[in-house]
């Protein structure tokens, strides 16, 4: 997979601060930062391209799950 270079700016104490926690966490400033932007994306990104995440269809075909009804779903009713 060919990788890209990203670079951005920030203050001093924004720096030190980012720094410090990455070498508590026993990380480098390139892996924390990484790690920062891959959950960022994943929480903010758009998914729809992706089926797993399109809850219309999963709505759709799937049906409506009780979970206090697991056990007669798994096993059967009462009598099996």
């Amino acid at each position: 997979m060919r990788k890209k270079v990203v670079q951005t700016d920030m203050d001093e104490d924004a720096y030190a601060f980012l720094l410090k926690t990455a070498e508590s966490k026993g990380l480098t400033l390139k892996q924390a930062l990484r790690e920062a932007a891959m959950e960022w994306a994943a929480r903010e990104g758009d998914l729809s391209f992706d089926p797993l995440f399109d809850f219309t269809i999963t709505v759709a075909k799937g049906s409506r799950r009780y979970p206090d009804r697991e056990d007669e779903t798994l096993y059967g009713g009462e009598d099996s």
